[in-house]
């Protein structure tokens, strides 16, 4: 920017107020960046508001009334009664403006007005990067304003996890923009065609701007008014309030033989009536108050399996949540609320996770041991020694193919899986039947190493004991990974 005498900068003021530019707007046009500049034209302007020294001027033509606070304030006092009613426990946000596009319009139209006014060495060196941007101006003032009311801490940019997006509306918008498809008709056109291409639709801010470097000032005054009119009608301002995602971690114990872990349609149909991911989410939605909730679990067991011991661990996490900050009574209560409702599913350990900590807990489905008790038959009884055999073993390394199972929705492999070590007890059961105690690597289809699944895994109880093996019940007791973070496994 080549700067401005203070001759100049006086003469581009008085012209732009002639037309109807607010004072805010008229430092902006010469490059006022000085932010205790603006909030001392806030003061002035609201102690004219106050004692009522002049009427409620139009809306300027540059700004829309987005700088002018009797505009702007009172649509802000709707913006806090939002935040202050809507629930989020946040102590910080950040609040943002976006804008009408047309003001972009409204920018040139005087910028081609002062070319046209004032002598050619005294608009020399105004450019439009050299306009401090209106977005620029309004964080000077109003976030704080709002910030005093709603007491919390403002912070900018995306370092806060609680942000009121707020959108000016003008309803002139549409009609001002379709100037373009005139004064660049083949670009516009073309950008009408590829309409779906652009996310931001036909006009975007960039793309005007970049299009007005192509135009003289003489075609652009022959289709858009030079200066810009005075607004008829005020803005709007809509407000969407979000938050980031929050965690909640902990493990679930199953003891229910006909529990889905997530819900189960068959072609469209529901399968089962419930399931652990609707058991928990709904009773902790009603505390978290999340627009949604997306279950995580390292790993799964199939319906009819028991997950016993500490639990499997899971997460959900927390869509646009109102609620982030938990003491641990409130996790215990939780908890408590939790275990009220069904006794197929008991949870433990909840606790208020990162999205880092969710990366151990994906990850963990691969690295982690898993400990089972399977009540297993053979169609004979099997000699003792024959079980002394099958615990000397251990790191057995199988050869599994995709169960025949799960190979709707799983495509057919051959993986490599570790059994670490068997265990057999025989006490009160029948000459044919046994409880077989496994640990295995993640991963490992604990049914297919008892029966083999046609010879699908290799080796299996069935070829190790010399007699066909079938499995009737399987419980999970330990999943060995050490979540939440912090806790042990027992």
């Amino acid at each position: 920017m080549v700067f401005l005498p203070s001759t100049d900068r006086d003469l581009i003021r008085r012209t732009l107020e002639e037309v109807g530019v607010c004072v805010k707007c008229c430092h902006r046009f010469v490059g006022e960046k000085n932010s205790m500049v603006y909030h001392g034209l806030q003061e002035q302007e609201k102690e004219e508001m106050e004692g009522c020294k002049r009427v409620k001027p139009n809306a300027c033509v540059a700004c829309l009334g987005a700088l002018q606070d009797c505009y702007m304030v009172a649509k802000l006092d709707q913006v806090v009664a939002s935040i202050i009613t809507s629930g989020y426990d946040a102590e910080k946000f950040s609040l943002s403006l976006s804008l009408p596009i047309c003001l972009s319009l409204r920018q040139h139209s005087l910028v081609v007005h002062l070319a046209n006014r004032l002598p050619a060495s005294c608009v020399a060196g105004l450019e439009p990067e050299s306009i401090v941007p209106i977005k620029q101006v309004w964080k000077y003032i109003y976030p704080d304003l709002v910030a005093r009311e709603v007491s919390l801490e403002h912070q900018t940019g995306d370092v806060s996890d609680f942000f009121a997006e707020l959108q000016m509306e003008w309803p002139e918008d549409s009609q001002e923009l379709s100037c373009m498809v005139t004064l660049c008709q083949e670009e516009y056109a073309t950008r009408a065609k590829n309409v779906h291409v652009f996310n931001m639709g036909v006009f975007s801010r960039q793309g005007v701007e970049k299009s007005l470097t192509g135009v003289t000032n003489l075609q652009f005054a022959e289709h858009y008014p030079v200066p810009p009119a005075v607004p008829a009608e005020s803005f709007q301002l809509s407000m969407k309030m979000f938050r980031a995602s929050s965690y909640i971690g902990g493990r679930y114990c199953k003891y229910d033989r006909d529990l889905p872990q997530t819900p189960w349609f068959i072609n469209g149909e529901r399968y089962k009536e419930t399931s652990i991911e609707e058991i928990i989410s709904e009773r902790m939605n009603e505390r978290v108050q999340a627009a949604e909730l997306k279950f995580l679990a390292s790993g799964r067991e199939d319906v009819d399996v028991r997950m016993l011991g500490s639990g499997r661990p899971f997460a959900f996490e927390c869509v646009n949540p109102r609620k982030t900050r938990f003491t641990e009574a409130e996790l215990q209560e939780l908890e408590d609320h939790i275990n009220s409702h069904n006794p197929g599913v008991m949870v433990n350990s909840l606790r208020v996770v990162s999205k880092k900590d969710i990366k151990n807990l994906k990850e963990g489905e691969e690295d982690k041991r898993k400990r089972y008790t399977a009540l297993c038959v053979t169609s004979q009884p099997c000699p003792s020694s024959r079980f002394d055999e099958l615990e000397k073993m251990t790191e057995l390394k199988l050869q599994q193919e995709t169960p025949i199972r799960v190979l709707h929705r799983r495509s057919n492999a051959v993986r490599e899986k570790v059994v670490h070590s068997m265990k057999v007890e025989k006490e009160g059961l029948k000459d044919n039947m046994f409880k077989l105690l496994v640990v295995t690597s993640a991963g490992t289809y604990v049914k297919e190493l008892v029966h083999g699944d046609f010879n699908r895994t290799k080796p299996n109880l069935g070829t190790i004991l010399g007699c066909a093996t079938d499995i009737l019940a399987l419980d999970v007791e330990e999943v060995e990974l050490v979540w939440p973070p912090g806790c042990k496994v027992t």
